[in-house]
């Protein structure tokens, strides 16, 4: 599989036995490239006696203007797709994340029915253990990819924290916000910023296998009174664009103390973000 993108014009992402192919489209030069690679692709498959399984292949098109053209694989027209599971999380042709909120709360809520009726110990150490093994993962899982910006799936993320947090012992009477401060935890939405900053974080350390400079313009040699990693600040017009994952950062990432930004472990960057303003409001950074 090493040698399957040598040749190729257009960007490949592989993953065990999942290829796919990605390429801008504006005119019919941009077609047949990305119709000569699945060509090449196809060629692949015959030296290496490796088929593909074409009926479970598809093409997805992004953006309004898409010329949506038709492509094949050997003689069969590849057919088009609206919405795909991809490694777990539903992506569909809008670049909207409501299906994969919805899921998540699902499978999450289906954890919450499953700990009330096999356990009869709400204690608080109990069910924070639970909902932090069993629960929150699913609330977690690659959201710096799904991140919901509609208020609407925020709110339907945070139902699930406020009813796991109820049913601890001495806890139902309470507020959401008077639990969250005493069990020391955030709200999913400060939890889903954090994990967008560690994420950053890591790219910008080489953790994460991505050339961060093809994605946002780094201010190094920034004069201003920040941190000398600041991101540019992107222009942009959509919406689902302006809330993409490299475009919806830079406020934060920007605000966060040169301290943290240049931390030498992942630890101390989480140590140091813990205290940024960013941050503050019900709950705190405490809680891991």
């Amino acid at each position: 599989m090493n040698d399957l993108d040598i040749g190729m014009q257009s960007e490949i992402s592989k993953f065990a036995d999942d290829t796919k192919v990605m390429c801008p489209i504006r005119n019919t030069r941009d077609q047949q490239k990305l119709q000569q690679d699945l060509n090449e692709l196809m060629t692949w498959t015959k030296k290496w006696q490796m088929k593909f399984n074409v009926n479970k292949c598809s093409v997805m098109h992004f953006g309004y203007a898409n010329p949506k053209f038709k492509y094949k694989m050997g003689d069969r027209e590849l057919q088009e797709t609206e919405e795909e599971k991809d490694l777990g999380v539903y992506v569909n042709s809008s670049m909207k994340f409501g299906r994969q909120c919805a899921e998540s709360v699902k499978k999450a809520n289906r954890m919450i029915g499953i700990i009330k009726r096999n356990f009869t110990n709400f204690d608080r150490k109990v069910v924070l253990n639970l909902y932090k093994a069993l629960v929150r993962p699913h609330l977690d899982y690659c959201v710096p990819v799904w991140k919901p910006y509609l208020r609407k799936d925020i709110q339907l993320l945070e139902g699930v924290q406020r009813r796991m947090t109820k049913i601890i012992h001495g806890m139902r009477n309470k507020t959401y916000e008077e639990r969250l401060k005493e069990l020391r935890l955030m709200t999913i939405e400060q939890r889903h910023l954090r994990q967008d900053m560690i994420t950053f974080y890591n790219i910008t350390q080489g953790r994460i296998n991505m050339q961060v400079d093809n994605y946002v313009d780094i201010l190094r040699e920034s004069n201003t009174r920040g941190h000398n990693v600041e991101i540019r600040p992107p222009r942009v017009r959509l919406e689902v664009r302006r809330n993409s994952y490299f475009i919806r950062i830079w406020k934060a990432w920007n605000k966060l103390p040169q301290e943290a930004v240049t931390a030498q472990t992942l630890n101390k960057f989480k140590n140091s973000i813990a205290e940024c303003g960013i941050f503050k409001g019900r709950g705190d950074l405490l809680s891991r």
